[in-house]
């Protein structure tokens, strides 16, 4: 089945007319069943179901969106149509996510109304300039009445740097996995954790803020315009698989214009967590179109509201992968060695676009960040969690201790100290050197040179 995924809510409390600020986006807006908005470079790219191929639109400012320069396959994988006779082109409800130095892109086929059914993945290392290689099949359903159907994918990186695979629908429910970050594959067993017993529940999305894991799921039917019953439900958790209690309705069926949202997914974009969904517009025959809500978080739930004027940041950081560039010297953070063991310890060196010298930055919803290297997937460390100046910075398996919690400040338009919360001191490079291979240490906070640095993106 189709499931969109929206976000377009002012709370279950807040439910009526459009508020008067909402932001009315331009150019193409049809979507149905978005996925994560994603950024390479200047340009933001929307994905979503596409009748002949996966579709998708970009965009410079996220408010006016322009139609696809050419599909992502020019042909389709052979396997889609082995798994699925008959295949005419349909790809259902893809997701994207950067992680091995490529775009991730997973998709679903299926025949519909059943659990014959597979989630397939590609991968490019650009979207502006694209160059898929499918990688096959990530996980599939057989056509059993009680299988979880392998359909609706959703990718989600936590706070330690791994990488998690949600998806599921009607028939067996929703189940979550690990994915290997190489690979692109399951990187161990699915578990399901919500529905069952052919529920209308699909569409499912985790995110994280503080200690709880939220799952927002699609309630009701799509796919029948003004007609949907699709409503998105709320649940939250300890731990990533479970077990999800307290569901309430975040997004309802009908609110002014927006009728049968689906397909919830966030952008984490300069401190702010915008919801991304598809909605049925009541003011044109039902036709699926994509929406931005803002997302906010109170008591330990989740609110959005449609009611701000622009996508001006909140005063943080983007989640995404960067290099991280030394004002003082010009080279950027680098595990040294390229290594990938605990203990490896952190320096500055020439930038050479390797995974080893790329970041991600991860914020934890309560203005400290996790900064995971990308090679390795290990979190940068304050090294045997001293409080002492000139301790190095090295890597370690993410424990999350408050020696690997970081913290940015802005002393210099586009350079960023970077504190940490154990010791409340800066990183820095060893006594100001540029040379390459300085070590990194954290230091007194002093707003030096060496102690600015540069997030590029990756």
């Amino acid at each position: 089945m189709l499931t969109p995924r929206i976000a377009a809510l002012a709370s279950a409390l807040a439910i009526g007319a459009a508020p008067a600020f909402a932001i009315e986006l331009a150019g193409l807006r049809n979507a149905h069943d978005p996925g994560t908005v994603t950024r390479d470079g200047d340009t933001w790219f929307n994905f979503t179901t596409g009748e002949n191929g996966i579709w998708h639109s970009t965009s410079r400012d996220l408010v006016t969106w322009s139609a696809q320069g050419k599909p992502v396959f020019s042909t389709y994988p052979g396997w889609i149509a082995n798994k699925i006779p008959g295949f005419t082109g349909s790809m259902w409800a893809p997701d994207v996510i950067h992680m091995n130095g490529h775009y991730y892109l997973y998709y679903s086929v299926s025949a519909w109304g059943t659990t014959t059914s597979a989630i397939g993945v590609a991968r490019s290392p650009s979207l502006k300039n694209p160059a898929w290689t499918d990688l096959g099949i990530v996980v599939e359903s057989f056509g059993g009445h009680a299988e979880i159907n392998a359909i609706d994918p959703a990718l989600f990186r936590d706070h330690d740097g791994k990488v998690y695979m949600s998806y599921g629908s009607f028939f067996g429910g929703i189940g979550v996995a690990r994915i290997d970050q190489a690979s692109g594959k399951l990187a161990g067993s699915v578990t399901r954790i919500l529905g069952a017993g052919h529920q209308d529940i699909e569409a499912p999305y985790i995110t994280r803020d503080g200690q709880y894991y939220y799952l927002f799921v699609n309630r009701g039917a799509c796919c029948k315009l003004a007609d949907s019953t699709y409503y998105v439900q709320v649940l939250r958790a300890t731990s990533v698989t479970g077990p999800y209690s307290g569901a309430r309705t975040i997004l309802p069926n009908t609110d002014g214009k927006y009728k049968g949202p689906g397909h919830v997914a966030v952008l984490k974009q300069d401190g702010c967590h915008y919801v991304s969904t598809h909605y049925y517009d009541l003011t044109d025959k039902g036709n699926a179109k994509l929406d931005f809500l803002k997302m906010s978080y109170s008591g330990g739930w989740p609110a959005m509201t449609r009611n701000f004027s622009s996508f001006a940041g909140c005063g943080g950081i983007s989640d995404g992968a960067y290099a991280i560039k030394s004002r003082a010297s010009g080279k950027v953070l680098t595990v040294a060695g390229a290594a990938t063991a605990n203990g490896a310890m952190v320096q500055q060196a020439t930038d050479s676009g390797a995974k080893h010298q790329s970041w991600y930055v991860i914020g934890q919803g309560d203005g400290n960040y996790s900064i995971i290297n990308a090679g390795s997937l290990r979190s940068l460390d304050n090294y045997g969690n001293s409080t002492s100046a000139g301790t190095p910075i090295a890597q370690w398996d993410d424990w999350a201790g408050s020696g690997q919690k970081w913290r940015f400040a802005s002393p210099a338009a586009g350079w960023y100290t970077v504190g940490n919360q154990l010791s409340a001191m800066a990183l820095d490079v060893k006594g100001g050197a540029t040379q390459e291979n300085a070590p990194a240490i954290q230091s007194a906070p002093n707003d030096g040179a060496s102690q600015q640095w540069a997030l590029q993106r990756r």
